[in-house]
Order: C-alpha cells, then structure tokens, then sequence
C-alpha cells in the first residue's frame, strides 16, 4: 500500500511529533514542505526527503494526499480558511482559534471539509479508559467532573517573561489557560456534553513578570445538569495531572502520570477500597495520525471535527470574560448562535 502523501503548511515545532511514527513505520510520507520561514521549510525538507514549494504551489498541488497545519494558534484560523478550498483532508491542533472574532469566521465551514483537530486525550491510555468506563455505565449518569492541573512553571524564563517572549507566553495566544486548556475542555465536553455556562477568578503573584496568569478556578454547567470545574495552576510544586468524575453508581479517580493510576469507586454508603482499573493498552497520542488517515480511508467521521475544536476554545475566551466581570457568562446553545444577527 502506497504511503499517504502529507503536504506541510507550517513546519512548527509539534511537525515531528505528529508524523514520526506513521512515517518511520511507512504508512506516511512528507512530500511538500511550505513555512514563511524558509529555513524551517528546508529543514523539514531535508529530513522527510521532500521538497519546499510556495503556499500556493502547495494548495493547488496533486503530490500530496492530505495537508497538516503546523502554525502557532493566531495563524490557525487563516490557514483553515485557506486549506478547506483545496478539497483535502486536514489535521491541525488545538487551538484552532484564539478570539471569537476567528471563531465567527470559521462557523462558515463547519460540514464543508473533513478537519481532525488534535491533539486529544481520547489517545492517551488513561482518559480512553476513562471514557470506556463511562460508556459501559460503570458509573451511571455523570453529575460531576473535576480536574485539576499543576505544574511548576518558570514565569521568568524567556518563553513567559523577558523582552521577547515565545508565543505562549503573549496575551493575545490566549494564556495556557487556552493552550493546553483546550485539551482538557475537549475532553470534558466528550463526556459531560455542551458547555452552558461558566464562573471563573484568576490570579497572578506579584513576582509574575509575564503576561500570563498563576492560576484559573472555573466551575462550568453542562449537559443537562452536570456540574464541572477546572483548578489550572501554573505555579504548583506537586506538578501532576488528576481528578475524578462523579456518577450515580460510582467515582473515578484518575492521576495522568508516568505510570498513570485510575481508580474506580463503587457507589457505597461505607468507605471502601478502591478497584484499581487497568489502562487500555497500544494507544498513545502519537497514533492520532494513523487513525486520521484510516477513518479518512475508511469514510469516517474525523474523531475530534472542527466543531469540538471550536467548543473547546470557548471556556477560555468566556472564562476571562467572568474574571474581568465577576459575572457568570451563558455559553451559546449552538455555535450558530455567536454569527451576527440579520435584521
């Protein structure tokens, strides 16, 4: 079988570990190369075999199978934009926008491409799992969800702070909050459902010379009536990833960790020891492309589509609207909702 022929529109530093495996293993090739730095295009150029070419060369060209965007949040929504004309199959990242305003422009084309938007916990052992878990109804009906997140982050270093800094650490990126926030909201909404509403306090020390926040504290609504929070602290010494999900039947516990421990809570009304739940197993994100190109092969549905990408980058843009406010801030019912009015 022929390898499938992935064109670059951007050559970004996630490029690698997006194609690494289905390219060593020969279910993937690189063909074209296209990035407005130039050296980065004729880097990844050299390393895959493939050739630099123009945006436009790139766009139009029948060498290539499938188009995977590799550009910092800002530039997403442009390159969807661009992309979704040429008819291929894409595969970009979250966030796939950072401002309602590029959110507005990219309702248009929902249903009119096929976009798998990555990368999703759905391919980390852990939180498939977890999402087996709930689909056998090991738990019952969902009521809650938490998760709190913590790393111990240099806010001093030049990709927060300093005169220049990367382009996570620049307000208008959105913060972690959206960066790798995204990630986690996706996967709340796969199992609580739509997002309804959301309150939301922040924080930053006084020795915090970035632009980003120290911490996020939300509690959102979802679904019909669950109920859902999210601690983000950027400045925790205990750096680890955890939380549970709370049914009618039982609790989940979970820590995202090396190794990672998952723990299932029967529902009882005396304290009981916990069922230490085995992880599925031959899954990590880095298959996240195979199973793009097999669905895409195969006439399925992408896994995570443009309209989950775009439900994901909205707790961070209302959840700043909150803190900013004080107020609790009502999510759209359907994502038609956020396009101007006719009158």
């Amino acid at each position: 079988m022929k390898p499938f022929r992935i064109g670059l529109y951007g050559c970004g530093g996630r490029t690698m570990q997006i194609v690494e495996k289905a390219v060593k293993e020969g279910r993937a090739k690189v063909t074209l190369c296209y990035d407005i730095n130039p050296e980065h295009a004729e880097h990844h150029a050299a390393l895959y075999g493939a050739r630099v070419c123009s945006k436009q060369e790139l766009l139009e060209s029948k060498e290539c199978d499938m188009l995977l965007i590799a550009l910092f949040p800002a530039a997403h929504p442009e390159a969807l934009l661009e992309s979704i004309p040429s008819g291929k199959p894409i595969y970009i990242e979250k966030p796939i926008a950072v401002t309602i305003n590029d959110i507005v422009k990219l309702l248009p084309l929902l249903e009119k491409g096929y976009v798998h938007v990555g990368c999703s916990y759905h391919y980390f052992p852990v939180f498939r799992t977890i999402e087996n878990l709930v689909k056998s109804g090991r738990i019952g009906k969902i009521i809650s969800m938490h998760i709190d997140s913590m790393g111990n982050t240099d806010m001093h270093s030049n990709v927060w702070g300093g005169k220049q800094p990367n382009w996570r650490g620049r307000p208008e990126t959105g913060g972690e909050l959206t960066q790798h926030g995204t990630h986690k909201f996706e996967f709340m909404r796969r199992l609580c459902g739509d997002f309804r509403s959301v309150a939301a306090q922040s924080l930053k020390r006084s020795d915090n010379p970035s632009n980003i926040e120290d911490l996020w504290e939300l509690i959102m609504t979802q679904g019909e009536d669950t109920q859902t929070s999210l601690r983000y602290s950027f400045r925790n010494s205990i750096f680890r990833e955890g939380g549970y999900i709370e049914g009618e039947k039982g609790t989940i516990e979970y820590i995202w960790s090396n190794p990672s421990i998952l723990n299932l809570y029967e529902s009882s009304f005396t304290k009981k020891d916990p069922v230490s739940i085995p992880l599925v197993e031959n899954l990590g994100p880095e298959d996240q492309l195979d199973d793009f190109i097999e669905r895409y092969k195969n006439g399925l549905r992408p896994d995570v589509d443009l309209e989950d990408g775009i439900w994901s980058i909205l707790p961070p843009i209302y959840a700043r609207e909150s803190a900013a406010t004080g107020k609790t801030i009502a999510f759209p019912k359907k994502l038609t909702d956020l396009l101007p009015q006719q009158i």
